[in-house]
C-alpha cells in the first residue's frame, strides 16, 4: 500500500488507486498519516475535522470512517501484520511505514541530504532533487498537499508541507549554483518565480543564475518584473538585499562570480554590455518615475 499526502489524498495498493472516502474520511486518513507512529485521540480527530462546532454523532461518525478505511485499505506487511487502522485506547492509529508514505519519504530524503549541503552540494543536489521528485509534480513546483481538503486543520497542514518545499527547493538551486550549473538552472527558477506570488528570494536566484550565465540583462529584467508585481500586487517595493543584488549587477561586480565552480563562458560583449545598459537606463527612469508619482 502506498499513500500520497503532498499532491492529493490517495491510496493504492499495486498501483491501483483504492477508495478512501469522501472529504472529512480522507481528512481523517491525512490526520493519521500525518500523525506518523503517534495515536490521535478521538477527542483530537473531532476537533481537527469539525472544529469548534462538532455535529452530535461525531464520534459514531468516526467509527465508521474506521470501519470504512479498514475494509479498503486492509492489512498492514512486514513486521507490522494486522489491521492497518487499530483501535488503540481512545483513538486510533494507522499502521504504515515511512517508506509507504510520500510525505515521509520527501522528509528522509531532506534530512540526508542537509548535512552534506555546503559541505558536498555535487552529493546533496541529487538526493534534494529525489526529495522533491516525491511531490509528483512538474519540475520543482509544489503542487497542493491535501488538495481538496478543507477547515483549518487542512489548511495548517498545507502551509507546512509548502513551506518545508520551499526550503528544499531554495536548499537545492543554491547548492546548484554552487556548482556552477547556472543557465540549466534559469528556466527552472524562471517558471517558479513567475507561478507564484512575488517571491524576493527566489527572484534574486534567478537574477544571479542569470548574471552568472553572462544573461545580465536578463537579470536586470527579472528584478524590474519583480519590481511591477511588487506595487501592482501588494503595493510594496522590493527589500534591502535584493536592492543591493540589483545595484550589483547594474555595476557588473566582478564578486558576484566567485561561487565553487563558476567559470563564465566569456567576458560580455559589446552587445550584452549595450544590453545591460539599456535595461539599467529603462530601471533608473522607472525608479525617477516611482519617485515623482508614488
Amino acid at each position: 500500500m502506498q499513500f500520497r499526502l503532498l499532491n492529493g489524498v490517495e491510496a493504492y495498493r499495486d498501483g491501483v488507486r483504492v477508495y478512501v472516502g469522501d472529504r472529512k474520511q480522507r481528512l481523517m486518513l491525512a490526520l493519521l498519516l500525518l500523525a506518523g507512529t503517534r495515536p490521535v485521540t478521538m477527542e483530537e480527530l473531532i476537533d481537527k475535522i469539525w472544529g469548534a462546532e462538532p455535529i452530535n454523532s461525531a464520534r459514531k461518525v468516526i467509527q465508521h470512517y474506521a470501519s470504512d478505511l479498514r475494509a479498503h485499505l486492509g492489512h498492514s506487511s512486514g513486521p507490522k501484520l494486522g489491521d492497518m487502522l487499530p483501535k488503540y485506547q481512545n483513538g486510533y492509529r494507522l499502521l504504515a511505514d515511512r517508506n509507504q508514505v510520500d510525505v515521509y519519504r520527501f522528509r528522509d530524503l531532506v534530512n540526508e541530504a542537509r548535512p552534506l549541503i555546503g559541505r558536498d552540494d555535487a552529493q546533496a543536489v541529487p538526493i534534494l532533487r529525489d526529495a522533491l521528485r516525491q511531490w509528483g509534480t512538474r519540475g520543482l513546483r509544489p503542487g497542493e498537499p491535501l488538495s481538496g481538503l478543507t477547515g483549518q486543520s487542512a489548511a495548517n497542514a498545507r502551509a507546512k508541507l509548502q513551506a518545508e518545499h520551499r526550503a528544499a527547493v531554495i536548499d537545492c538551486l543554491e547548492a546548484e549554483l554552487r556548482l556552477g550549473h547556472h543557465a540549466l538552472l534559469v528556466p527552472e527558477i524562471l517558471d517558479l518565480a513567475t507561478a507564484g506570488p512575488p517571491d524576493e528570494q527566489l527572484t534574486g536566484l534567478l537574477m544571479l543564475a542569470c548574471h552568472r550565465a553572462g544573461r545580465p540583462a536578463e537579470a536586470l529584467g527579472a528584478f524590474a518584473a519583480l519590481r511591477k508585481r511588487l506595487a501592482d500586487e501588494l503595493g510594496a517595493d522590493p527589500g534591502a538585499e535584493i536592492e543591493r543584488l540589483h545595484q550589483r549587477i547594474l555595476s557588473q561586480d566582478p564578486a558576484l562570480g566567485d561561487s565553487p565552480g563558476f567559470a563564465p563562458s566569456g567576458a560580455p560583449g559589446e552587445a550584452d554590455k549595450s544590453a545591460v545598459r539599456r535595461v539599467a537606463e529603462a530601471a533608473r527612469k522607472g525608479d525617477a518615475k516611482h519617485r515623482d508619482n508614488p
